[in-house]
C-alpha cells in the first residue's frame, strides 16, 4: 500500500510539473493566459480572398499572401493589440468597416481623397504595387492612351474605377467603356478578356503572374508597367491610436528590411527596391 501511495505522489507531481511547463510555453501573445488576454485588445481585420498574391485562399481554405504575412508581422509587434484576420469579398470588406463589424482592412487600398474623408490611414504605405494592362496579344493596346473605345471590367467601389473614369474624361473623350462589377476574380477577369468580353483588365503585374501559371490563356499578354500605386492598411474613424501604433510599426518593418523580404517571399522581387521612383502618388 506504501508503495501505491509512494508512485501515485510521484505520478502527481510529474502530472502537474508537465501542466505547470504547458502553461509557462502558453504565455507567449498567440496563446495568453486569461490574465494577460484581458490585457490585449481585439482588432477584427478584414482581408481579400480572391486576389493573390496578395489574398487568397490556399488549398485548405486558409487566407495567405502577402498582406497576411505583413498583418501577421504588424501583429506581432504590437504587444497591446491581438489581430483577428477574416477573409471576405472586397465589397464585403468595406461593408463591414462601415458597420463596424471590421476595424482594419488590408487589400491593396489606395489613399484617394474620398476615403481620407471616411477612413484613418497610416502615413507609411506596406506595398508598392505596378500596374499593367492585360490584353489579348493581337489587340495592338501598349499604354493608357490606347484604351480609347475599349471596355475593362472594374468593381464601382474601388480606386481604379475613379481613376479610370477620370482618366477617360480628360485623355479619351470619355470612351471607355467601363463596367461595373463586383466580386468578379482576376481569373474571370483574365478569361473575359481571352475570349473577347472585354478588351483589357487593369492588373497587378504579380497577380497576373500568378493566375496565369493556373490558367495558362495562350492569347492574353502583359503590357509594361503603366502605373505604380502606394498602398495602405484602412482603419475606421475613432481608431486613431491603433493607426498610430500600426504607422510606426510599418516605418520599423521598411527600415529594419523586413517588408522587401515579405515582398521577395511573396511578390518574387523587392517592390520597395524596384518602384519607389515610380509611384502614382494619390494623396
Amino acid at each position: 500500500m506504501k508503495f501505491k501511495k509512494k508512485l501515485w505522489k510521484k505520478i502527481s507531481c510529474m502530472i502537474l510539473v508537465g501542466v505547470i511547463s504547458i502553461s509557462v510555453i502558453g504565455c507567449g501573445k498567440g496563446a495568453s493566459t486569461s490574465a494577460d488576454a484581458s490585457n490585449l485588445t481585439v482588432v477584427k481585420v478584414g482581408t481579400g480572398n480572391s486576389m493573390p498574391p496578395f489574398c487568397s485562399l490556399d488549398d485548405n481554405g486558409n487566407v495567405v499572401g502577402y498582406d497576411v504575412d505583413v498583418l501577421k508581422e504588424i501583429d506581432k509587434r504590437l504587444t497591446d493589440y491581438q489581430f483577428d484576420i477574416q477573409s471576405m469579398d472586397f465589397t464585403t470588406l468595406l461593408v463591414s468597416l462601415d458597420s463596424g463589424a471590421l476595424d482594419v482592412v488590408s487589400h491593396q487600398l489606395v489613399k484617394s481623397d474620398a476615403r481620407k474623408q471616411k477612413y484613418l490611414f497610416p502615413d507609411q504605405y506596406y506595398c508598392l504595387s505596378p500596374l499593367s494592362l492585360a490584353v489579348k496579344k493581337d489587340s495592338g493596346i501598349k499604354t493608357l492612351n490606347d484604351l480609347k473605345g475599349k471596355s475593362i471590367n472594374e468593381s464601382p467601389s474601388s480606386y481604379e474605377y475613379s481613376l479610370l473614369t477620370s482618366y477617360s474624361q480628360k485623355n479619351l473623350g470619355n470612351s471607355l467603356k467601363i463596367n461595373a462589377v463586383s466580386d468578379l476574380s482576376s481569373a474571370d477577369n483574365f478569361k473575359q478578356v481571352a475570349n473577347g468580353q472585354v478588351d483589357v483588365a487593369l492588373t497587378y503585374q504579380s497577380t497576373y503572374k500568378k493566375v496565369q501559371d493556373d490558367l495558362n490563356l495562350d492569347n492574353i499578354t502583359l503590357t509594361d508597367t503603366v502605373l505604380v500605386e502606394d498602398t495602405y492598411i484602412m482603419l475606421a474613424k475613432g481608431q486613431e491610436k491603433l493607426t498610430t501604433a500600426i504607422n510606426q510599426a510599418l516605418k520599423d518593418m521598411l527600415n529594419d528590411g523586413t517588408l522587401a523580404t515579405i515582398s521577395k517571399k511573396d511578390l518574387t522581387e523587392d517592390v520597395f527596391a524596384n518602384y519607389t521612383n515610380l509611384i502614382q502618388t494619390a494623396n
